[in-house]
């Protein structure tokens, strides 16, 4: 197979566009073990409905006025509008306005935990001699890091401003790709090659500083220098996130149902077409469009079913495709096939967790194997084990 080439360049500079206004929301909850709100509680925009038991992980909070329809482990779902009255006659109740917290003047630790309780995630920005912003679109398809270093340059220059605070760099580099205008105040320009996987942190921070090591390096992403941005700007709740779909740039409310997203950007699918959280390599297909668009997302593909050939469950049959792709040099069809027969010691002894999830080893595969499923599988059941052991540990001393 000749070594694929995927162009991170769209030429798409679209304005970013204002997003569906839903009916109803489905705010998904990722470790947020802390309900604040209950069923058929009002809220407003910015009402905090779950707390995340972790330091540095974003509060979950509603993105429209309306009434709590269900809360569960996995959601809180949200019905737009007012609350119907209690009774006949009676005004219908309300949750308390969200006021705008002010930023200005915060130290470090109390800037982290202020940005926490806006529900923006501070554990990218630790402390480092240098801060790359990886202003390279993540995946081939995709075009949001274009659109908004083009467009929003003012929003993320107030997130540098305060990912700067937090991480407290003596230099800071914006990475970009090669013939890109785009500049940052404060930051010295890389350019890198705009060809797939160079957008991939780890590549970014080899071809700034030369090492293959990301110690002493705090990378961030325009997508997420735009969230903090955003919340700097308004001092509420960060409760949207900008999408690429199909050609278009979609500033979109956090919950909203992937379906209405798609009408809205005029992407509809056919029957067997896989629609993907993400870009076409390293993306998640989903069960249903019902699902609701999660903080952070940065894109919604929709991969067309004669496209490429469906994945399969064969046996590998050692043609080392994946081997000769792989960015990482370590050996795909190896660890997964280790990780397919629960040998994760083995795994992890060819260095598992060297893998940066480009997804190329399963697009080059022969045998059309589900490779970085496996090696994502194999990771967490590693990280499980070690938290396991870590726990009977502290049980035993």
């Amino acid at each position: 197979m000749t070594k694929p080439r995927f162009s991170l360049l769209s030429g798409s500079s679209g304005p970013v566009q204002a997003g569906p206004e839903p009916g109803v929301v489905r705010i998904p909850l990722r470790g947020h073990s802390t309900k604040t709100i209950k069923k058929k509680a009002p809220v407003n925009p910015g009402t905090l409905v779950a707390e995340h038991p972790g330091t540095s992980v974003g509060d979950a909070h509603s993105p429209i006025l309306g009434v709590v329809a269900d809360v569960t482990d996995a959601e809180v779902v949200i019905t737009a509008g007012p609350a119907q009255p209690a009774k006949e006659g009676e005004a219908a109740p309300t949750a308390p306005a969200v006021a705008p917290v002010p930023l200005d003047g915060l130290s470090r630790d109390d800037l982290k935990k202020a940005l926490k309780s806006l529900g923006v995630s501070t554990s990218a920005f630790a402390k480092a001699p240098l801060l790359v912003v990886n202003g390279l679109n993540p995946e081939p398809g995709t075009h949001i890091a274009e659109a908004l270093l083009a467009q929003c340059r003012e929003t993320l220059e107030k997130g540098l401003a305060l990912v700067q605070k937090l991480v407290e760099p003596p230099s800071v580099v914006l990475a970009v790709p090669a013939g890109s205008a785009a500049t940052l105040h404060g930051c010295t320009v890389k350019q890198l090659s705009p060809v797939y996987p160079s957008s991939l942190n780890p590549l970014v921070v080899k071809a700034v500083t030369g090492k293959e090591s990301m110690n002493g390096v705090t990378v961030v992403s325009v997508m997420d220098l735009y969230g903090v941005g955003r919340v700097a700007e308004t001092g509420l709740p960060l409760t949207e996130t900008v999408l690429t779909v199909g050609d278009k740039a979609l500033l979109v409310k956090v919950g909203t149902p992937l379906a209405d997203v798609l009408a809205q950007a005029g992407v509809a699918p056919e029957p067997c077409d896989r629609v993907v959280v993400g870009g076409p390599l390293r993306g998640k297909a989903v069960a249903s469009t019902d699902a609701g668009v999660a903080k952070g997302d940065y894109a919604l593909t929709v991969v067309p079913a004669a496209a490429f050939p469906p994945v399969t469950d064969k046996a590998c049959i050692n043609c080392g495709e994946c081997v000769l792709v792989c960015p990482s040099r370590i050996l795909p069809g190896f660890i997964t096939r280790f990780v397919e027969f629960k040998l994760f010691d083995k795994a992890k002894e060819y260095h598992i967790e060297a893998c940066m999830e480009c997804g190329l080893c399963g697009y080059a595969c022969t045998a059309r194997r589900p490779l970085m499923q496996f090696i994502r599988l194999g990771k967490q059941t590693l990280e499980l084990q070690a938290s396991a052991l870590t726990a009977c540990r502290l049980q035993g001393e």
